[in-house]
């Protein structure tokens, strides 16, 4: 597979995921309304959540602003390690896991791969 294609088989794994999830929880949609409420957290988070969730997909697609690229890069890595974490402290199986563990790799990978255009300039120090 080219680098291309495997940037956007990547990129739209992770932006199609925030989009349903973010919307979801906008609209406290189950199943994962109620994953939320499981770990934890309060209903008015998912709102919160879910808005960040479908900013960041957003901010992926578009096109330039490489600086909000990688804000919205930092953002879904934070949100998928905590949801690795909070699973992890609620006692849930491995196989809860899985999910957000796999969406991290994606997301490296679409970091990783994305194309020169939707990089951060290098600066002279």
């Amino acid at each position: 597979m080219s680098r291309p294609i495997a940037y956007w088989v990547f990129t739209l794994f992770i932006t199609l995921a925030a989009l349903w999830s973010g919307v979801a929880d906008i609209l406290h949609l189950q199943p994962l309304y109620g994953i939320l409420l499981h770990l934890g957290y309060p209903p008015s988070f998912g709102v919160l959540l879910g808005v960040w969730k479908v900013l960041g997909a957003v901010a992926l697609l578009a096109p330039r602003y490489p600086l909000l690229k990688e804000w919205a890069y930092a953002g879904l890595f934070i949100d998928y390690s905590s949801a690795i974490v909070a699973h992890s402290a609620a006692g849930d199986a491995a196989a809860a896991l899985l999910g957000p563990f796999l969406s991290i790799c994606a997301l490296a990978a679409s970091w990783y791969l994305r194309p020169q255009a939707r990089r951060l300039a290098l600066t002279a120090a």
